[in-house]
């Protein structure tokens, strides 16, 4: 009789152990699948791999069919399908829900597993949350970008932030307070603030160049918005068979080939201005898992077509200035021969061997018979001519527009600047430069860079006197052009030669104390945390390393700067903090990230940089690592 009832007892255990399992947290299995506080799916294979992602996409079920009809009215204008929509939608949080999701085995024997993974609600609201202050920083970025100009960034944060936003459950009733309105939808001020971009962008013909064998028509463009050359834009247009490669426009300056029939033949050009950036997508994962998944908006402003009559006047003047006064050679009318440029007043001395240099140059670059330019340039200098136009396809913009200035920095002359069209063949992006060339005391060309945006300039030339002198300004403008150009130009002994021996150089998001930090720079490594992320700290010799190995496998890197904020220390040294949003594109890899250089020009000639940072994302509070997390 014993037995019988201690075998009953047994028997109820396991009926009870079975239905009111509980996890760890004392919550019984029972109370997840029907308190209505989580998500949860249920999936069985005949192993622990299959029977977790079948749960995980019942989970994803169990959150989609609750956030469906928040998207009804969502579809409407793309005509998707309103199931494949929402799993596209969830499936976009998937990597942020498999991060606080739970699971528990309920049942495993060989060859069949049974399992459950649950998120709470909760958690779930905490997700959408984070995916609307993302929503909220890509609007307040596309503003700052609209206001500089910066149209392709603008462009494309404001379109990301709308992508996201049709993916928000609540994103008919998110609200913000859009620069110049009152608090408005959401979804409605993106449209708008899109439409209003193509609206006030304008593209004109600024003039037309042919060549022979093969004939080709060069159309030079003018971009503007609101009447103002825009920073950045790009775009690309149709040759008659399909559309070209993006062109990426600086400073207001573009261009369209055309070569065989539809060079003879077309009289306007159909141009599509790029805004969807599904190229770029994969520096921000949610967008891409967006655009990867659900039909995106269409934006027919973005089409525009150009005639080819009437191009627009320009007086194609080179205006020349001075860093300092010199002895001045006066002339007017001197003409570029075939290149628009004319200098009709300098106060640098020597500037018509100035002017025949650069024209000479020009010329060599427009044939590709580089070696008569070789004349014109010191030996480092025909070095850089040579890796910079000697791989690639070059075009020479109508450089009416675009004013050249010759000024005197120092003993050497700077000659600003040559607007250029690079194409290379395993990157379906062409990108404008305004070149820099830089003349040493026997007037040859000693150095090739880059020139930093109109804005970026601007910010620099205007700060106060304080800040420093005109002249060295200039040296700060040309450190960060030449860094900038240096990846470019695959520079690597310039690099090794302008990091100090002890810099403390970080590659990822967080920084830490450099193993021998430079004399009178210590690292306020309490004010910054080391918890958020994992970080990557090098030696010199490993980050100089680590770019050989880029420079060898990459046929071109191109570094953009979307904007910069440059501060001085508090003290008479000439010592600068330098934060810049940065782009970095190359054959085999793209990242965005912030940058952080620190940097000596008490020593003009040997510049030095103390620290660099790089972080994917601004810290929680909004900020970028910067002159204040550290003390000297």
């Amino acid at each position: 009789m014993k037995a019988k009832i201690y075998r009953l007892l047994c028997f109820l255990v396991v009926i009870y152990s079975t239905s009111f399992v509980f996890d760890l947290q004392g919550q019984s299995i029972e109370h997840i699948r029907n308190s209505g506080l989580y998500y949860y799916g249920i999936g069985e294979g005949p192993n622990l791999f299959t029977a977790r992602n079948q749960a995980r996409a019942s989970l994803s079920e169990s959150i989609s069919v609750r956030i469906k009809s928040e998207f009804e009215h969502v579809i409407e204008e793309t005509n998707d399908d309103i199931d494949s929509y929402t799993t596209g939608v969830v499936s976009s949080f998937s990597t942020a829900v498999i991060g606080r999701q739970e699971e528990r085995v309920l049942h495993e024997e060989p060859g069949k597993v049974e399992i459950l993974v649950f998120i709470t609600r909760e958690s779930m609201e905490d997700i959408f949350r984070q995916r609307e202050q993302l929503i909220r920083d890509f609007i307040l970025q596309a503003s700052k970008a609209t206001n500089e100009r910066r149209i392709a960034d603008a462009l494309r944060y404001y379109y990301w932030a709308l992508v996201l936003t049709r993916s928000h459950p609540d994103n008919n009733k998110l609200r913000h307070v859009f620069e110049g309105s009152e608090d408005e939808p959401v979804m409605m001020g993106l449209y708008d603030r899109i439409n209003r971009i193509f609206t006030f962008t304008k593209m004109e013909v600024k003039a037309i160049t042919e060549t022979e064998s093969p004939y080709t028509k060069n159309i030079h463009l003018t971009v503007l918005y609101r009447d103002q050359p825009v920073q950045n834009l790009d775009y690309s247009y149709w040759l008659g068979d399909g559309y070209s490669s993006l062109i990426t426009v600086r400073d207001g300056m573009g261009i369209a080939s055309l070569d065989g029939e539809a060079a003879k033949l077309f009289n306007n050009i159909r141009i599509r201005i790029e805004y969807q950036y599904s190229n770029k997508a994969h520096l921000e994962p949610e967008v891409k898992a967006m655009m990867e998944t659900v039909v995106v908006p269409y934006f027919p402003g973005a089409e525009k077509r150009v005639d080819f009559v009437n191009p627009v006047e320009s007086s194609g003047s080179v205006e020349s200035t001075a860093a300092e006064d010199v002895d001045s050679e006066t002339s007017s009318g001197v003409s570029f021969a075939e290149t628009g440029f004319e200098i009709i007043d300098t106060q640098v001395a020597g500037y018509s061997t100035y002017q025949k240099t650069i024209e000479n140059v020009v010329e060599a670059i427009r044939t590709t018979n580089h070696n008569q330019a070789q004349e014109f340039f010191t030996s480092e200098g025909f070095k850089m001519y040579s890796q910079l136009f000697g791989t690639g396809k070059i075009t020479i913009l109508d450089p009416q527009t675009d004013t050249l200035r010759i000024m005197r920095v120092g003993n050497d002359v700077m000659v600003r600047s040559v607007p250029m069209l690079f194409a290379y063949n395993n990157n379906r992006n062409k990108f404008v430069e305004n070149v820099v060339f830089d003349f040493d005391s026997e007037q040859k060309i000693s150095n090739i860079s880059f020139s930093l945006g109109q804005v970026a300039l601007n910010d620099i030339l205007s700060k106060p006197d304080a800040f420093g002198s005109e002249e060295e300004k200039y040296l700060l403008i040309r450190f960060m052009e030449n860094y900038k150009t240096a990846f470019a130009l695959k520079r690597l002994d310039y690099l090794d030669a302008i990091f100090d021996e002890n810099a403390l150089i970080i590659v990822g998001n967080v920084v830490k104390q450099a193993a021998e930090p430079v004399e009178n720079v210590q690292n306020m490594y309490g004010n910054l945390s080391n918890e958020q992320v994992e970080y990557i700290k090098l030696s010199k010799s490993e980050y100089i390393e680590r770019l050989r190995r880029n420079f060898n496998r990459n046929e071109f890197i191109n570094i953009h700067f979307e904007d910069n904020l440059v501060r001085k220390t508090q003290r008479n040294d000439k010592i600068y903090g330098i934060q810049i949003a940065q782009h970095y594109y190359s054959s085999t890899y793209a990242d965005k990230g912030y940058l952080f250089l620190m940097i000596d020009l008490n020593d003009s000639l040997n510049p030095k940089i103390y620290v660099r940072t790089w972080q994917p994302e601004k810290n929680p509070d909004g900020t970028v690592y910067g002159l204040e997390n550290f003390k000297f």
